[in-house]
Order: structure tokens, then sequence, then C-alpha cells
């Protein structure tokens, strides 16, 4: 649970102490020396009925070499732009993971995105709250080696208090209480104790290789 309201926390809250509510979308990108092109995204809007609604996301991308394969126990050394080795154990979704070979390019994406809305969750929410929810995909018998591994989570929280002068929120779930700062302060007036926040986490990890010669 942790991990889904740390990120609802990032989302909340707001810089500064102006009344007027921040609407609208900050994207960030960086790239790393070992060529991890990091790009983020925050957005905030407000709902037909009024409540705050909001998204933050990341995606992660990363190419790199194979520099070595254990076949026995599936396990594959890749070389980063920077030379640096990292090892990746290939899980039973990498059907065709025989045809990898040394030299290949394995492009690597890891997204992840929470969206919040403040408002009363349905009732498929709420008996879908706090389930983890799993998708695995393979490529066929012969295509390129890839995979992808999908997840999905709601959770359904209960504003218990706000703390204007900290710009503080703790929230009530089944598993317990949290304080999270927030990131954007100013729409901390549009919340209200008592309110239901329903939080959708959405993740997605996805390998594919291009192969050489």
């Amino acid at each position: 649970m942790n991990r889904y309201l740390s990120a609802l926390g990032l989302s909340l809250l707001v810089a500064g102490c102006s009344p007027i509510p921040y609407t609208g979308e900050k994207i960030t990108e960086t790239t790393t020396p070992q060529g991890l092109k990091v790009i983020q995204t925050s957005s905030r809007s407000k709902l037909p009925t009024g409540g705050l609604s909001g998204q933050e996301s990341e995606l992660a991308q990363m190419t790199a070499t194979i520099d070595s394969i254990d076949k026995k126990n599936r396990v594959v050394t890749v070389k980063t732009k920077d030379e640096r080795t990292v090892s990746i154990k290939a899980g039973p979704e990498v059907k065709n993971f025989t045809q990898l070979k040394k030299g290949d390019l394995l492009e690597l994406d890891y997204f992840e995105a929470v969206d919040f809305e403040v408002r009363k969750p349905t009732d498929e929410e709420k008996q879908l709250a706090g389930l983890d929810v799993d998708v695995a995909a393979k490529a066929a018998e012969g295509q390129t080696p890839a995979a992808i591994i999908a997840g999905e989570r709601v959770d359904i929280l209960t504003v218990e208090s706000i703390d204007n002068k900290k710009k503080l929120i703790t929230l009530k779930a089944p598993e317990g209480y949290v304080t999270v700062k927030a990131k954007y302060p100013e729409n901390l007036h549009m919340l209200k104790i008592g309110d239901t926040v329903v939080v959708k986490t959405s993740e997605l990890f996805a390998v594919h290789t291009k192969q050489v010669g």
C-alpha cells in the first residue's frame, strides 16, 4: 500500500499558497550516463463534479547490448553505454530465449502511472480495491524475443486530516493511515475531511530485442 500512497502524495500536493488551484501538465526529461532515459509527467485537472484529479507518470527507457548468455540458468548479461554490465534473468514468458545471442540490442521500457480522482468509487472499484491484477504477454514462437508484464491496482482512500500550514494530508486506507506532503499545496483547498480518493496505479515492463547479423 505504501508505494501507491507515496505516489498519491506526489499527485495531490502543490508548491505555493495560491488560492487558485493548479491545473495543467508538466513534463521533464533526463538521460543518465548509463543511457537511461527518464520522462516524467505530472498533470492536474478538475472533474465535472468539481473534484480534483491528476496523474503522475514515469517512463524509463534503456538500450543495452547483450554481452553474454547463461542458457542453463536463463541469465542474460548486458552492457550499457558507459560499459557497465547488468545481469537479467529471463522468466518463462520469454519463450524465444534460445534465439538470443551476443551482440543483440536489448530495449527495456518501464512505465508507471498513478491516477487519482476525488469522488465516490463505483461498485466495480469497490470490488477491485486492494487487489493486484497482473497480466503477461509474450512474443509468438519464432518471433523476435520479447515480453510484456503489466499490472493494475485500485485503492480507495479517505481524507482523514489536512494540515495547511505544514502542507500535509493524512489518508486512511483499510490497512491503516499514511501522511504525505502535498506536491501542489495550492490544491489543498479543493479537499475536505471525509473526501474519498480513488487511486489507480498501472505498471508496464516491456523487453524487446533487436537482433544483429
